[in-house]
């Protein structure tokens, strides 16, 4: 007997009890070995070991599918590097050259018997023949009659085998079986086997860290076990299959019977409708015999290729897919979709085959696919939705059927990229007279924002004038209508709302997209109603980031921005934090950003509205925002400009904007922010100008409420800068009228406003009034710019101390509105970095304090003395002494000036 040690060789795992049997049959006489188990399992690499250390000499061959039809192939590799005698490699050659078929028997029996006598005459010798389920059926044949002669000499004869349907029906296995044949299975290897390979890599601690990851995707197979090891990265954390993976998987298969790659085929084409009960539907596909599709899944999950039917990994199935010819691929896609839908399955089952084999000519397939999209659309599987529809209206033979699905087909395309929507609207225009009412009214909300003003008018007559069956009650047509009226008034048949219209348009059963537009129709056309307000809030309540009954994310962003206009900012901002990350599709989340930017400015949070503008603005093209660009761009200049950012705002408003939307709502926030951004930078006639722009705009509209856009508060100040004081403050006071009782971010403004017109010792009180004001609706920069004018009016009072604690505070607030310019005006000397240099190590003991010592310290680090402290807070100002000394000692400061910035994020809460 060989000495091949007592160990396994290096690369094989868990094949002890085969290793074992082998080695000690080497010696023992002759031997025949039959070495089977499924593909890929280590059987050519167990041959490999076995004749480097078996001593002896090695005649091996290795047989192929592709050369099974070669005469004596099988054998001429046996005895490729054996000196034969002239005359027997003449009569072999002679036989390879022509074919057995023109040799006669005795030829033949004379070649094979000595063939036999030469091999035999050489033991000890080992002798292999790997996958001979390939090998052609005369070398078979030789294999047979050696089969017979082994007992006579030392020869170790191993054969290897692939499992497969046609196992066990060769007359060889006759042979075998007679021979007293050695049966050794490799199954297989377990997870501490995938463990113990992957250790030879990775080292023992990683490799049994990923075994639990590797084995699932692998199933033991050591060729994929091994191409996923060289998929992985040099310090792998997870098991990414990939090209390596996908070759060896692809390997395995093709190595097995071409029923058993069909059936792997199949399966990968029915995906996960794929299960152990559809053998019917993989014969069908496959052309196969119903047994032999049994008998191939068997063999695909004894070799762990699957796993109860299914790939065990998304990348194998796609890898068998791209392995494919394309016209299989669809031929199979489609006989998929043809049985699937005959055995009653649902549009959304059917339709992915549909789309996989690119034709739905049947006339079946049309209902399916825009069934299937309206599901997709849905649960926002927009892009899907996209590719379901644009099929369905390829293969669409009816006309007026084929415009419904095309104006689907805008509708679902517009919600990730208006652009690509728009190049759809013209012909449907020219068919709105042929569109069901909701259709043919989102195509006239398509046209407008896409700036088509006159198209959109065509269709929006065509519309009215068609004969067709109201949809929904009429919900469609009276939303469409207070949507024009709020939104693109020139197009309102009735001309502007009045409230009581809008809110006669509701009741119990109405929708969340008539409830969401009369919300802000209400809030437009006389201000911030508690109806209004409420019926906006309950829409936000149950909103979702798309919706295909309710206009989708315009439902929502309506009653968003009947919020802010009723400066319910707060919880306009709470309503839009949540649907942002819910948001999946780029519009959704570009109208919720330019949202979120809007309330920011708002609230004086100015580094938030640059970051949410720019963000709406980066998530679609500037083409892609169309008339709606007014409300993203308008946000960002506004904060880019308080921010002192004067070139970067200049540089958007070169941005070209779509003329038509100047008019709609959209515009008079541009035109605002533009105006904005003129005044500050000294041009004050310009800026005067786009805010009377504004005004006349809003008049003209039946829009004039100061929550939309406070032109009247903006042009005082450009007056003011004009020098015309007397216009400003009638100007004011006319805002001051039209608000009414109560406060509001507008009314603080009016009376900072109102206070520069006024004689110095008036102003004192009425800027106190517009501080309070401003505190108790959170908006920081304005606040910012009150404290400031009240600080300047205690300058001019000489009350020169008061002017410095209130300058001091007005700086904290400016500073953390990130208001460069306004900061630099008050404080000329305290430059930010300054600022944050010296705020730092104090602001890391912020952590420290208790809730009651942060209110204090915030109140104190802006300015306010301990017994106003004490007057806002409901406590004693001993109390108040008592809660700082705690905040110096924790934070390590002496004085106020030194309480750090960061305070200031508790600052409108305390308020």
């Amino acid at each position: 007997m060989a000495d091949c040690g007592a160990g396994l060789p290096a690369g094989l795992v868990e094949r002890e009890a085969q290793w074992a049997r082998l080695t000690g049959l080497l010696g023992a006489g002759g031997h025949v070995v039959r070495l089977t188990g499924p593909v890929a399992t280590g059987k050519t690499e167990l041959l490999t070991a076995l004749a480097a250390a078996a001593g002896r000499p090695h005649c091996g061959a290795s047989c192929t599918r592709e050369e099974s039809a070669l005469p004596f192939g099988v054998v001429h590799q046996l005895f490729r590097g054996l000196d034969l005698p002239p005359d027997t490699a003449d009569r072999l050659r002679r036989v390879l050259e022509i074919g057995a078929g023109e040799v006669s028997a005795r030829e033949l029996a004379r070649v094979r018997h000595t063939l036999c006598r030469i091999l035999l005459d050489r033991a000890p010798v080992l002798v292999t023949v790997d996958d001979v389920q390939h090998a052609d059926a005369e070398s078979l044949h030789w294999l047979g009659y050696l089969l017979r002669r082994l007992n006579t000499a030392d020869v170790l004869l191993v054969l290897t085998e692939v499992d497969s349907p046609r196992s066990g029906h060769s007359p060889l296995h006759d042979e075998l079986a007679r021979q007293g044949c050695v049966h050794l299975e490799l199954p297989p290897l377990t997870e501490d086997g995938v463990a113990a390979l992957a250790a030879e890599q990775l080292g023992g601690r990683r490799a049994r860290r990923l075994a639990p990851k590797l084995y699932p995707v692998t199933g033991g197979s050591p060729l994929l076990v091994r191409a996923v090891l060289a998929d992985l990265p040099e310090q792998p954390g997870e098991v990414v299959p990939g090209p390596c993976y996908r070759e060896g998987l692809l390997s395995s298969l093709h190595r097995c019977e071409p029923e058993v790659l069909a059936v792997a085929r199949s399966l990968a084409v029915l995906g996960d409708t794929a299960t152990p009960s559809t053998t019917l539907m993989i014969a069908e596909l496959g052309g196969l015999p119903v047994s032999a599709v049994d008998s191939a899944i068997d063999l695909l999950n004894a070799a762990e290729l699957l796993e109860h039917g299914q790939f065990r990994h998304p990348e194998a199935r796609a890898a068998v897919l791209a392995d494919m010819s394309a016209d299989d691929r669809r031929a199979r896609s489609l006989a998929a979709a043809r049985l699937r839908h005959d055995q009653g399955a649902s549009a959304g089952e059917v339709a992915p085959y549909l789309l996989d084999a690119e034709d739905a000519h049947s006339p079946w397939t049309v209902p399916v696919l825009v069934e299937a999209a309206d599901h997709a659309l849905r649960d926002e599987r927009i892009e899907e939705a996209v590719r379901l529809l644009d099929l369905a209206h390829r293969v669409c033979p009816g006309r007026g059927e084929r415009a419904a699905i095309a104006a689907r087909l805008a509708r679902a395309e517009w919600r990730v990229n208006p652009s690509a929507a728009a190049r759809r609207l013209p012909p449907l225009a020219a068919s709105a007279d042929r569109l069901a009412e909701p259709d043919a009214l989102a195509l006239v909300r398509q046209l407008l924002w896409d700036g088509q003003f006159t198209e959109a008018k065509r269709a929006l007559e065509a519309v009215e004038k068609a004969d067709r069956p109201v949809s929904r009650a009429g919900e469609d047509a009276r939303a469409m209508e207070l949507w024009l009226a709020c939104s693109h008034p020139a197009l309102a048949s009735r001309g502007p709302v009045p409230v009581d219209t809008a809110r006669r348009s509701l009741d119990l059963t109405t929708g969340p997209a008539l409830k969401a537009t009369a919300a802000l129709a209400g809030v437009l056309a006389s201000g911030p109603g508690e109806q209004a307000v409420t019926d906006a809030e309950q829409v936000l309540e149950g909103a979702r980031p798309s919706d295909s009954v309710s206009w989708g994310p315009e439902t929502a962003m309506s009653a968003l921005l009947a919020l802010v206009y009723a400066d319910r900012l707060e919880v306009a901002q709470t309503a839009c934090e949540r649907l942002l990350p819910e948001a999946r599709t780029p519009v959704s989340r570009a109208l919720y950003a330019a949202a979120r930017a809007e309330i920011a400015v708002r609230r004086g949070e100015l580094p938030v509205a640059v970051e949410q503008a720019q963000a709406a603005l980066d998530l679609l093209p500037p083409t892609g925002w169309g008339v709606g660009a007014g409300l993203p761009l308008g946000a960002l200049v506004t904060a880019l400009t308080r921010m002192g950012r004067h070139a970067d705002a200049a540089k958007r408003l070169e941005q070209p904007v779509p003329e038509a939307m100047f008019q709609s709502r959209h515009g008079l926030h541009y035109l605002a922010a533009r105006g904005t951004h003129y005044l500050a930078t000294s041009r004050h006639y310009a800026a005067l100008a786009d805010f009377l722009a504004c005004g006349e705009l809003m008049t003209s509209w039946g829009l004039d409420v100061p929550g939309l856009v406070p032109w009247r508060t903006s042009a005082a100040e450009a007056w003011l800068r004009h020098g015309n004081r007397d216009e400003a403050r009638r100007l004011v006071n006319e805002q001051l009228a039209k608000l009414g009782p109560g406060g509001s971010r507008t009314r603080g403004t009016a009376l900072r406003l109102l206070a520069a017109t006024s004689q110095p010792h008036t102003r004192p009180q009425l800027l106190a009034d517009a501080v309070s004001i401003l505190e108790e609706h959170g908006d920081q920069y304005e606040l910012a710019l009150a404290l400031a004018d009240l600080s300047r009016t205690h300058q001019a009072l000489r009350e020169h101390r008061r002017a410095w604690t209130v300058a001091r505070r007005a700086w904290h607030v400016a500073n953390a509105c990130d208001a460069v310019e306004l900061c630099e005006e008050l404080l000329p000397s305290r430059s930010k970095p300054e600022v944050a240099r010296r705020r730092t190590p104090a602001a890391k003991g912020i952590d420290a304090l208790t809730d009651a010592e942060r209110r204090v310290a915030a109140l104190a680090a802006v300015g306010y003395t301990n017994r106003e402290i004490a007057s806002k807070l409901f406590i004693t100002p001993s109390t108040i002494e008592q809660h700082l000394t705690r905040v110096y000692r924790k934070l390590n400061v002496k004085y106020r000036k030194d309480l750090p910035a960061d305070l200031l994020t508790d600052l409108a809460g305390t308020a």
